[in-house]
């Protein structure tokens, strides 16, 4: 990517930066820009170096990147080797890392996106699965003194699967400590990207692009579904801690109107139908065991 004068690249982030401001006004995100936009630092030399080093257009706000180097490829750990393949994964010009309430920042296109449109690699430390939840659980035991699957902590937020790797130990690409824009993407039930893996190698893991899914509106913020929950031992944890909530607010959530079944998303049919078992003579008002649509609590 050319060199953009600091000067230039600073005037065209505040630009950006404002339209999103406009596009989002009366919202948390809008206010949180204006206190970016009024803090004359946000946009110095440090942003700039890393915006340059990370391969991205815009400049990424400071705050947004304290703590995390600039990666404009993968970091090779745990023995891996990177894909032989010599493919470019430039990133998309349209792209701007901006405050996401309550998400801390996110990533936001900046004009319309076509759906399958390629934004750009996504870039980390590629880490043995395996080695990588061994850090992650003593980690989470030097916190809280337990190693649940669930709730997660921040230092595993930012890995992406990336192949079964050798020996089929799995590979991830951590973004936590290092990466680039990409590492900003949040993650959504209703993601409009995903992640694509290119370039694999012998070693069955690969890079990872990201991929538009749908057509995306100027301003709109980017997401993928990064899927942790899938693998048993979390999903379980997650469903405890969804049952704890729901036990606890039972009686609160007693009091809401149903909606109608119809074209109802199935998130909301499950939480509308746990809603009317719970409200059945037999239940009595009050908080009880789960209702079927939450085993295990």
């Amino acid at each position: 990517m050319p060199k953009r004068p600091p000067d230039d690249a600073r005037q065209a982030t505040r630009s950006a930066f404002k339209d999103l401001r406009d596009r989002w006004r009366g919202h948390e995100l809008a206010k949180a820009i204006e206190q970016l936009l009024a803090d004359p630092t946000e946009f110095a030399e440090e942003s700039h170096s890393w915006s340059q080093a990370a391969g991205i257009h815009l400049l990424a706000p400071q705050a947004a990147i304290r703590g995390c180097q600039p990666l404009a490829k993968n970091a090779m750990h745990d023995g891996l080797q990177a894909p032989t393949a010599a493919v470019a994964l430039p990133s998309h010009e349209a792209l701007c890392i901006a405050p996401a309430p309550p998400c801390g920042f996110g990533l936001f296109a900046t004009r319309a996106l076509s759906r399958g449109e390629r934004l750009g690699e996504y870039t980390g430390e590629a880490r043995r699965y395996d080695l990588w939840c061994d850090e992650i659980k003593a980690r989470k035991v030097a916190q809280r003194g337990r190693d649940d699957a669930s709730p997660f902590i921040v230092e595993e937020l930012y890995a992406a699967w990336a192949g079964s790797g050798p020996g089929d130990k799995g590979v991830v690409i951590d973004a936590f400590s290092a990466g680039n824009a990409m590492r900003f993407i949040n993650c959504s039930c209703h993601p409009n990207c995903s992640f694509k893996t290119v370039a694999v190698g012998f070693q069955k893991h690969g890079r990872l692009q990201v991929v538009t899914t749908r057509d995306i509106d100027a301003g709109e913020q980017l997401s993928v579904d990064y899927g942790w929950y899938y693998d048993p031992p979390t999903l379980e944890a997650v469903r405890l801690e969804a049952a704890k909530a729901f036990n606890q607010h039972l009686s609160q959530l007693q009091s809401l109107a149903l909606p109608t079944r119809e074209r109802l998303d199935e998130t909301v049919q499950l939480i509308s139908s746990s809603l009317e078992e719970s409200r059945s003579p037999s239940a009595g008002w009050q908080p009880r065991a789960l209702p079927a649509a939450f085993p295990g609590a």
